[in-house]
C-alpha cells in the first residue's frame, strides 16, 4: 500500500521561494550547472487562467536562496487533438516570470498536453505528452478531534482535526492521487506596521519615524478580505496495491484546533499522472529523511518531463503537472468531540486598531485589501456569512 503522509514546508517553502523573485532576466544561462531552468506549471480542469512560472534558481554557493523571474519567453501549451494555447506574459511587478493561458482554456479528462518555452537567447524545452486521468469524487467527508501525546500542551501540533475521505478507485491500474486543501478566513486587518510606522496611503508601505518605538498599528481593511493557508503536507498516494477497491478513511489533512469557530475547508482529490507522482514522491522520501526542501539534494528535484530540445543533459528543475481535481467544501465544528480539559490556541494579535484623530481632515484610515498568495478580495466558493 503506497500512501505518504508527510508533515513537512516543501510546497509553502516553493511556493515561497518563487514567489519571492524580483529580478526579471531576459537570458536565460547556465553556468556550470549552478544556476537552473526552474518551471512550475500546470494544467488543470479548473476553471480560470492556467500558468507557468519561470525562474533561474540561485546559485547555490551564495546561499541566497532568491529565484530571478526570466521573462520575454514564448510559452506555449498543445494537445493531441491539434490545439495550441499561447500563454501571455503578465505585466505586473507582482507576476514577473507569470505566463498565463486564456481564463476559456481548461484541461479535459483523456486529453494529451505536451508543454513548450523558447527563452529570449533562443533555448527551447518541451516536456514529454501529459495524459489528464479522471479524479474520482470524494464520497464522503469525516473529521475527528485528536491528541497527539507526543507533544506537550501548549504545542500547536497537540491538539487538531483529522480529516478522513472515502472514495472509489477506478478499475484500472496507474492512478495515483494528491491531496491539497485551502483555508479561507476574514482578515482582521490588511496591513501591521511596526516600530512606530505609519501607513502611507500615497506610497502603500510603512514609514518608520525617525525615532522607532514600540508602537504597533493595525489597519483594518476598507472592503471585504480573506486570509488564506495552504496545505503544509506533501500527501500522495498510489493505486498499486488497492486498485479497483473502495478506499475508505484515507487522511488527507488536519487542521488546527486555534478557535471554536467553524473552520472552511476546501479540499482537493488531485488525479496525477505518473512523472508528476514520482517527482513529488522524491521531494517527500527526501525531505522526510533530511528534514525541509532546503536540506534536500538539488538532483532529486531535476524535472523528470521536462528538457532542453537540443541538450538532454541539462539538468531543470521543476515539473509539468496535468491533473483533474474533485473539491469538497465544508466547514469543520471545532466544538466536536473536544475533551473538556483541553482547549484551544489562539492567535494574540499585537498593537492597537488604527483610527484617524478627532478633527482630522482628508484622513484614511482602513487599507485596500490586495490579492496576494495569502490573501484575496473575492469571495470564497461555498463561504457562509458577510
Amino acid at each position: 500500500m503506497n500512501r505518504y503522509y508527510i508533515h513537512l514546508s516543501t510546497l509553502m517553502l516553493m511556493i515561497a521561494l518563487l514567489s519571492a523573485c524580483i529580478n526579471p532576466i531576459n537570458d536565460f544561462e547556465q553556468v556550470a550547472y549552478k544556476r537552473f531552468l526552474t518551471v512550475e506549471a500546470s494544467i488543470t480542469d479548473q476553471v480560470g487562467a492556467q500558468k507557468v512560472k519561470l525562474y533561474q534558481s540561485a546559485d547555490k554557493i551564495d546561499g541566497s536562496g532568491n529565484f530571478v523571474a526570466i521573462t520575454g519567453a514564448k510559452v506555449y501549451v498543445t494537445t493531441a487533438s491539434g490545439q495550441t494555447e499561447d500563454f501571455v506574459e503578465q505585466t505586473s511587478s507582482a507576476a514577473k516570470g507569470v505566463y498565463a493561458s486564456s481564463d476559456g482554456f481548461l484541461g479535459k479528462i483523456g486529453e494529451t498536453y505536451t508543454l513548450h518555452i523558447k527563452l529570449s537567447n533562443g533555448k527551447e524545452y518541451e516536456s514529454t505528452a501529459e495524459t489528464m486521468r479522471k479524479a474520482p469524487e470524494i464520497e464522503n467527508v469525516i473529521t475527528q478531534f485528536e491528541i497527539n501525546d507526543a507533544y506537550s500542551k501548549g504545542d500547536a501540533r497537540r491538539v487538531g482535526f483529522n480529516v478522513y475521505a472515502d472514495f472509489q478507485d477506478d478499475p484500472a491500474l496507474g492512478d495515483y492521487y494528491q491531496w491539497f486543501w485551502k483555508h479561507y478566513e476574514r482578515a482582521p486587518f490588511c496591513i501591521t506596521c511596526v516600530n512606530g510606522a505609519k501607513y502611507n496611503f500615497s506610497t502603500s508601505n510603512c514609514e518608520s519615524p525617525r525615532i522607532p518605538n514600540n508602537d504597533v498599528w493595525n489597519y483594518l481593511c476598507s472592503s471585504p478580505c480573506w486570509n488564506t493557508t495552504f496545505s503544509t503536507e506533501l500527501n500522495l498516494m498510489s493505486d498499486a496495491y488497492l486498485n479497483g477497491k473502495r478506499i475508505t478513511g484515507k487522511k488527507v489533512a488536519r487542521v488546527p484546533f486555534s478557535d471554536y469557530t467553524p473552520y472552511y475547508l476546501q479540499l482537493e482529490q488531485r488525479s496525477l499522472t505518473r512523472n508528476s507522482y514520482n517527482y513529488y514522491l522524491s521531494l517527500a522520501n527526501q525531505t522526510q529523511n533530511t528534514g525541509t526542501l532546503f536540506d534536500v539534494p538539488a538532483e532529486t528535484r531535476f524535472s523528470l518531463n521536462i528538457k532542453n530540445k537540443a541538450d538532454v543533459n541539462e539538468k531543470i528543475l521543476g515539473i509539468f503537472d496535468v491533473y483533474a481535481v474533485k473539491k469538497r467544501i465544508f466547514y469543520i465544528d471545532r466544538q466536536a468531540g473536544v475533551p473538556d480539559n483541553e482547549y484551544p490556541l489562539k492567535t494574540v494579535v499585537d498593537g492597537n486598531v488604527y483610527s484617524c484623530p478627532p478633527g482630522s481632515v482628508n484622513c484614511q484610515d482602513k487599507v485596500p485589501c490586495l490579492e496576494g498568495l495569502y490573501r484575496t478580495p473575492f469571495r470564497p466558493e461555498g463561504w457562509i456569512g458577510d
